[in-house]
């Protein structure tokens, strides 16, 4: 027997591969040994094979399936590999988008769940600088105002509706707000017909989607729906009082909402401001 044989156990341990997947191999008929012993009937590999299990190996890593793999070696040119390695390529860049989407999602709410161990008390109002945002907005026939402590639910649900007759990542569907339009606010119309999601690079493009521009807020938490209202027209009067002029839109930002246990919230209102 030529020495550059291997039996099934030799060329599993120098290719650190289980004899269980070489098995399979030689079942999906990607890979057989070369040589069968006419007077025992053992069958064994030649050392050359080590390349083409290589490069079974690089494909599955690749995320090929064994029946992509067996079709490639069956139907073999540098063309077919060059066009089915665009095409995986594709299927890869599509799921590491997914995995950046879900990747924004866990670090939004572990930003989240972090600034609750920091935040003022309820009703109190501060001063804070913060950064541009992306925002994708849905306009609703539902007034938050008038809806009780029902009305910001209502308008989630339209927006996760909204997100699924459009195909849009639901991945995104953890950090919403209502927006209350700054000439509205300016002139004390508390009316809030419009809820959004904060979004980034990979979200979807549309023209529902605005930035909400870097500036000083004034900032209030709160902890109850029902209590928005009277927060809104407090933060008016503070605006008023200390001679500010409103420069955007108001926003209330859902920071919090869990229904582990007792239910609980924690929302961020920030009005933009310049001194007058």
């Amino acid at each position: 027997m030529k020495k550059d044989y291997l039996s099934i156990g030799q060329m599993s341990a120098i290719n650190n591969v289980s004899t269980q997947a070489l098995r399979l191999y030689d079942k999906n008929q990607l890979l057989s040994p070369a040589y069968q012993d006419p007077e025992n009937g053992y069958r064994y590999y030649t050392i050359a094979q080590c390349d083409q299990l290589d490069l079974i190996h690089t494909m599955q890593v690749c995320g090929m399936t064994l029946e992509q793999i067996k079709k490639q070696f069956s139907e073999y040119s540098p063309e077919s590999m060059y066009q089915s390695l665009l095409k995986q390529e594709n299927i890869l860049s599509s799921e590491i988008e997914k995995l950046n989407r879900h990747m924004h999602t866990v670090k939004r709410l572990a930003s989240n769940l972090n600034k609750l161990q920091s935040l003022p008390p309820d009703g109190q109002i501060t001063m804070e600088y913060l950064p541009s945002r992306r925002i994708d907005t849905l306009k609703t026939d539902i007034d938050l105002f008038d809806q009780e402590d029902f009305g910001y639910e209502i308008m989630l649900r339209k927006f996760k509706l909204h997100m699924l007759q459009n195909k849009l990542p639901l991945s995104y569907f953890v950090n919403a707000g209502t927006i209350i339009k700054k000439d509205d606010f300016a002139n004390e119309n508390f009316h809030s017909n419009t809820i959004f999601i904060f979004v980034d690079n990979n979200y979807p493009k549309s023209e529902s989607q605005e930035d909400i521009p870097e500036n000083t807020y004034l900032t209030l938490y709160g902890s109850d729906t029902k209590e928005e209202l009277s927060y809104a027209q407090q933060m008016f009067s503070y605006i008023k009082d200390h001679n500010f002029k409103v420069i955007g839109d108001y926003v209330c930002e859902v920071i919090f909402n869990s229904a582990f246990g007792e239910k609980s919230m924690k929302y961020k209102i920030q009005v933009p401001i310049r001194k007058l």
